[in-house]
């Protein structure tokens, strides 16, 4: 574990709207838990914003069409959601706040149902439990709270069957990107006035570590620290309690859960990223399997259309591309010249699924040209240790190249479109 500080940063973060939008709390009907209950009136009472209630009945008359059974009576189902909604006004009644509660019984499948009923409030934050204790339990209800976080468009705070109010310890996942700073403004937003946020971004641990790697993690270090500086720019002037700002290194999910247990900590805040169709259908590993192991409350922020955008203009500096092949041999050029002897980290990614990922680290750049005849980059890594030694590649079927810019001013990255996937050349170093 490295720590990258642990200083009071003197930030602060305000409210996240000026206008007080109202909490959501979903519920299962009868489902015996109340943590999720207790958490969303105690938010809405600290934020003054009114408490939406809503219980969503899964089973209707489609359910005892597939079932081969008739439709029960319209007499019946009205009775059901009367009974529903005065057993959810009773566990609300034990939870008291100051302004209106709202209390409706729905029926649907719960994801999309919820979604549509905070859409349709404007609300800030959706809250809904995991059930009761057990496996089996956590499971099942666990996969609804996903489908909430898979249709919601606003935050969705996940909350285990033993949470209790109040909320005064925080640590929210930072990968750098817009979701994770909505989620940050989420979560200081979350926790009471004397709250502690911790943001953590957590280094996947290279797999054979030596002395030839240690320029480029110290570089990552250092680029980590910038990073974060940048990204506590992105929080509005006024705070809720002190930020600091974390490095872990090894699997994200198993680092943020050990943190999250060893510190007891009482809420864990993450983005949801964009992926692909079939990614997004599973939220995106990380969130995912936060939810369904942190021992904490777990909130998610989700993405926002052109997210991914603004993430590299925000944190990875000034990017440049260039389509155009007349271009390329005199960028490639530019390139070699300011970058000669940094150490670099070549990242091959095929398109395909099935595709092998190549990594050469621990070398030093030599020369990236463009061949303009062969229609080909050649990039030559040397081996600062061995002399003689070099690595020699060729990537064909270029579409763009994009040259990124750290905030310090020097190049921290060239990324290569091909027909076939996408070449990365990570510089360390001065």
């Amino acid at each position: 574990m490295t720590q990258i500080n642990h200083l009071d940063l003197g930030r602060t973060v305000a409210a996240l709207d000026s206008v007080v939008s109202p909490v959501l709390v979903a519920t299962k009907p009868f489902d015996g838990t109340d943590s999720a209950i207790a958490i969303a009136a105690w938010l809405a009472e600290r934020r003054h914003a009114e408490l939406e209630a809503i219980s969503v009945i899964e089973m209707g008359d489609m359910g005892a069409a597939v079932a081969g059974l008739p439709p029960m009576p319209e007499e019946y189902y009205r009775r059901e959601r009367d009974e529903v909604a005065a057993n959810l006004r009773s566990r609300l009644a034990e939870h008291p706040t100051t302004l209106p509660t709202r209390v409706e019984v729905i029926e649907g499948a719960p994801g999309s149902s919820v979604a549509r009923a905070a859409a349709a409030r404007h609300a800030s934050t959706i809250v809904i439990g995991t059930g009761h204790h057990g496996r089996l339990g956590r499971f099942l209800y666990g996969e609804r709270a996903l489908d909430v976080v898979r249709s919601a468009d606003c935050s969705v705070l996940v909350v285990p069957p033993d949470a209790q109010p109040p909320i005064d310890r925080a640590v929210v996942a930072v990968d750098f990107s817009q979701a994770s700073v909505r989620a940050a403004l989420a979560a200081i937003d979350a926790v009471g006035e004397s709250g502690h946020v911790v943001l953590v971004h957590v280094e996947r641990a290279p797999r054979h570590f030596d002395g030839r790697a240690i320029g480029i993690e110290e570089e990552c270090e250092r680029r980590t620290r910038s990073m974060f500086s940048r990204f506590l720019d992105a929080m509005p002037d006024s705070a809720r309690g002190r930020l600091d700002c974390l490095l872990l290194r090894g699997d994200p999910v198993g680092a943020l859960v050990r943190y999250v247990e060893e510190h007891d900590v009482q809420l864990l805040a993450c983005g949801r990223r964009r992926h692909s169709l079939v990614e997004r259908m599973l939220v995106g590993s990380v969130s995912t399997a936060l939810i369904r192991g942190a021992p904490s409350c777990v909130l998610v922020a989700p993405e926002q259309p052109g997210d991914d955008d603004a993430d590299s203009r925000l944190f990875l500096g000034e990017t440049h591309g260039s389509t155009n092949p007349d271009e390329w041999r005199s960028l490639m050029q530019a390139v070699s010249r300011r970058n000669a002897g940094r150490s670099a980290r070549l990242v091959v990614a095929p398109a395909s699924r099935g595709g092998v990922e190549t990594v050469d680290r621990g070398y030093q750049l030599l020369d990236v040209d463009y061949d303009r005849r062969g229609g080909r980059v050649d990039i030559s890594l040397g081996d600062p240790h061995t002399m003689g030694s070099h690595l020699s590649h060729r990537i064909t079927g270029v579409r763009k190249i994009e040259t990124i810019v750290d905030p310090d001013g020097r190049d921290s990255r060239v990324q290569f479109e091909t027909l076939s996937g996408r070449c990365t050349l990570d510089f360390a170093g001065p």
